[in-house]
């Protein structure tokens, strides 16, 4: 196994909203009378923010699983017909379960985050709401792969962590889904040797 620490620079604003308990309870206890007299919009937007017990804000690691994933549906596996999407999974994965995110120094942890405000329709109804959601317009996020380099090549996943970036993207309205946000750079990829172990930060 090889362990690559990444560090990659939004182009783009990165546009968040967790789905958790309560934030489930936000969003259908509310009728539309109830909607006109909307909570504080910076209140709703923290309901469904990624915030950890320190107060850092951060973003989940399944996201850029995802994107290798879903990057790898572009290339075939070498001698065969099938996509590299079906071997991803065995081939990396995230070292953990979320991606820290940093101001653009990618020193100082981010603690706070503007509130993007803007109708969205809600499939099960058709109906349309106005959603509060944190949104970053500078952001930097770090975190580890973990490769299996009898699976995959380490230069493979950098390809499809550099195609993911620039054309699917993570969180909310992304390219995937036919937005603008969520876009990235790769600014720093630094391989370990194979089994060396990661030094405590």
């Amino acid at each position: 196994m090889k362990t690559v620490h990444v560090k990659i620079q939004g182009t783009t604003a990165l546009l968040q909203h967790r789905f958790g308990a309560e934030a489930q309870a936000a969003s259908t206890k509310k009728t539309r009378a109830v909607q006109i007299k909307e909570d504080n919009p910076r209140e709703e937007a923290e309901k469904v923010c990624y915030r950890d017990r320190d107060g850092h804000l951060y973003h989940p690691s399944a996201s850029i699983a995802r994107l290798l994933r879903e990057a790898g549906g572009a290339h075939k596996q070498r001698g065969s017909w099938k996509s590299l999407k079906y071997i991803v999974p065995a081939g990396v994965r995230l070292a953990d379960d979320v991606i820290e995110l940093y101001e653009l120094d990618g020193v100082t942890r981010k603690t706070d985050f503007e509130v993007d405000s803007r109708p969205v329709t809600i499939p099960a109804t058709k109906g349309r709401i106005m959603r509060h959601r944190p949104i970053h317009y500078d952001w930097v996020a770090k975190f580890s792969l973990v490769i299996n380099s009898d699976v995959l090549d380490e230069d493979v996943i950098q390809q499809l962590l550099t195609e993911g970036g620039e054309r699917i993207g993570i969180g909310d309205f992304r390219p995937e889904k036919g937005g603008p946000f969520g876009v990235f750079l790769i600014k720093e990829w630094a391989a370990l040797s194979d089994d060396e172990p990661i030094a405590a930060e």
